[in-house]
This record gives structure tokens, C-alpha cells and sequence, in this order.
């Protein structure tokens, strides 16, 4: 992780934050889609928030590609949030499978973000009587789950 690109994005989001009159404590870890910022304690974002963080994650690499010139992706989570959404579309993909293949037809769910329906994807990725695509563009993404 580039302790410059980590240094200007925690000293823009720390003042934000202070202007806003918020607090939080900023855990950043990397992954496969770029940097993960969870925020922890920052109260604006609680509960299901995700357009907003979304948002401001936009915000943050622009902020880095002016200042540092270098492009970034960054994901924000809001007290783990993520990571609770995930297990529970995991539970919900299992339980739409067997809907699926017990009523003999397709599923399309509501549309998500790109990391939901990725959790989606991977949870019914070992059944091998039901397949998962995703159709739509855009925010309007959503998956199917569809028996075989």
C-alpha cells in the first residue's frame, strides 16, 4: 500500500469529516477491487447509507488523481457493513436457489452494487442445478438465479 496515496486520502477524509463535525476512526486494508476504507464510528453513514459512501468514495479518488496524479479505486464501508451484507446475501442466495428449483423458474433479484452481486454469484457458484448471471446496466444491474 503507497503511504502517499494512504496519507492523502486519511488527511482528506479526517478533515472532512472534522468540518462536518463528525468522527472516525479510518481502518484501510487492500483488496482485489482497489482499497477498502471502513469508517468506524462516523454516525452520518449508518445504517444503509451506501449511495452516500459510494459517493464520497468518487470523491476521494478524484481528490487523489488532482492532488497525487495517480489513480485510485477506493471502496468505503460504514462499521462493517459490507461484510454483514455479504453473509447475508450468501443466506438469501441459498434460500432463492431452492426457490428457484423448486417452483421451476428464474429469480431476478433487486439491483445491487457490483461487490453484492458478487457475493451472490460466488455463494451459488458450487450448485450445480441452478446458474447465476447478471443483466441490466448500470445501477440497474441485477442478478438472476435461474435453475438448470
Amino acid at each position: 500500500m503507497d503511504q502517499k496515496i494512504l496519507h492523502t486520502i486519511e488527511t482528506f477524509l479526517q478533515e472532512l469529516f472534522r468540518i462536518a463535525g463528525e468522527t472516525a476512526l479510518l481502518r484501510v486494508t487492500e483488496g482485489e477491487e482497489g482499497l477498502l476504507i471502513d469508517l468506524q464510528g462516523a454516525q452520518v453513514f449508518v445504517g444503509q447509507n451506501q449511495r452516500a459512501l459510494h459517493s464520497l468514495a468518487h470523491l476521494v479518488e478524484i481528490y487523489v488523481k488532482r492532488t497525487l496524479g495517480t489513480d485510485v479505486s477506493v471502496q468505503l464501508d460504514a462499521d462493517g457493513y459490507r461484510e454483514r451484507r455479504k453473509a447475508e446475501l450468501r443466506a438469501l442466495a441459498l434460500q432463492l436457489a431452492e426457490e428457484a428449483l423448486r417452483e421451476h423458474k428464474k429469480i431476478v433479484l433487486d439491483p445491487m452494487e457490483p461487490y453484492e452481486r458478487k457475493a451472490v454469484h460466488e455463494a451459488l457458484s458450487t450448485l450445480p442445478r441452478v446458474r447465476t448471471y447478471s443483466e441490466g446496466q448500470g445501477e440497474e444491474r441485477r442478478v438472476v438465479i435461474e435453475p438448470i
